[in-house]
């Protein structure tokens, strides 16, 4: 939860705030709580703010959205994000302060971080849930060609992420990985103790990289959505039909149901658990201020969110 990134850029903000709501469809699920809560405090009001915008914008570049079709997306993700607004946030401001009180109270068990990362998923789960509909609507009016040329958006955003991974590969490999997770820590804790910097080093010596194991995974969730989507097009079930298989996509984000899928998943939530308890136990009294800090910041920015909508 504490180790993701945290980048103030205004551009690179919108960009994460964007992938909330699945602007390309296979985040949905997978991505949305999690940028939420992992967002800078100042930009996830600008970017929830903007987000029909955004996201209209987004899935008109991935399937060049006729003009009934735009017209259709933004009103369902109109009642999407009303619902959005008006039911959830405030959960997760509370996720974000029961992370405080736990804290505050001395040390945490990784245990305990592992019970917040289900209610993650299954605030994620909802997040599906509630999106099949609105997307099932629009899918139902998808053609062959707009799905070919989202399917051939994937393959180019796969291509990018495996020049990443091919950039970190090599004899420096690990070193890259410490380094990048030092970083990550540091913008929750601030600077780290040896002690620390030594713990993410031991860990990540213990353990293999899962960056190629994710990308391989990325790409048999794509594979799956447009399967899903050409299903939708070459069938052309009932609305209530589409948003069943739908939502079986979405399920599959939040926990795979294949065994050896969502063991190494399972696996990799314990290794991360285990590895932010141990920071958070060994974190002096000015690192945890400067963690509750932001906490308490993501938690307010949400609470006024879902306020503005109550109010709307």
């Amino acid at each position: 939860m504490f180790m993701v990134d945290s980048e103030r850029s205004s551009k690179v903000s919108i960009k994460r705030i964007t992938g909330v709501f699945a602007i390309r469809w296979r985040g949905l699920v997978a991505a949305a709580l999690g940028a939420l809560l992992l967002a800078a405090c100042s930009s996830v009001k600008l970017g929830y703010n903007n987000a029909d915008t955004l996201l209209l914008y987004t899935l008109d570049s991935y399937f060049d959205l006729s003009d009934e079709q735009s017209q259709l997306a933004r009103a369902q993700l109109a009642k999407f994000l009303d619902w959005h607004r008006s039911t959830q946030l405030s959960g997760y401001a509370q996720l974000l302060n029961e992370a405080q009180r736990q804290i505050e109270q001395g040390q945490v068990a990784p245990d305990q971080l592992l019970a917040l990362y289900g209610r993650m998923t299954a605030d994620l789960q909802r997040l599906g849930d509630k999106a099949a509909p609105e997307l099932a609507a629009l899918a139902l009016t998808l053609t062959p060609t707009q799905i070919d040329r989202f399917a051939q958006k994937l393959d180019k955003d796969t291509v990018k992420a495996r020049r990443e991974l091919v950039r970190f590969a090599g004899n420096e490999s690990l070193e890259e990985r410490i380094k990048r997770n030092t970083e990550r820590a540091q913008s929750w804790f601030g600077s780290l103790s040896s002690t620390q910097e030594e713990l993410i080093r031991r860990t990540l010596q213990a353990r293999p990289d899962n960056a190629a194991w994710w990308i391989g995974e990325r790409e048999r969730r794509q594979r799956t959505l447009v399967a899903v989507l050409r299903r939708i097009e070459a069938e052309k079930p009932d609305a209530a039909t589409a948003t069943v298989w739908l939502r079986g996509y979405f399920a599959q984000l939040a926990l795979p149901e294949n065994p050896e899928q969502r063991a190494r998943t399972l696996e990799f939530r314990r290794g991360n658990s285990e590895l932010i308890a141990g920071l958070l136990n060994s974190a002096s009294a000015e690192q945890k201020a400067h963690l509750l800090k932001k906490l308490r910041g993501y938690a307010e920015d949400f609470t006024t969110l879902a306020a503005a909508g109550q109010r709307g």
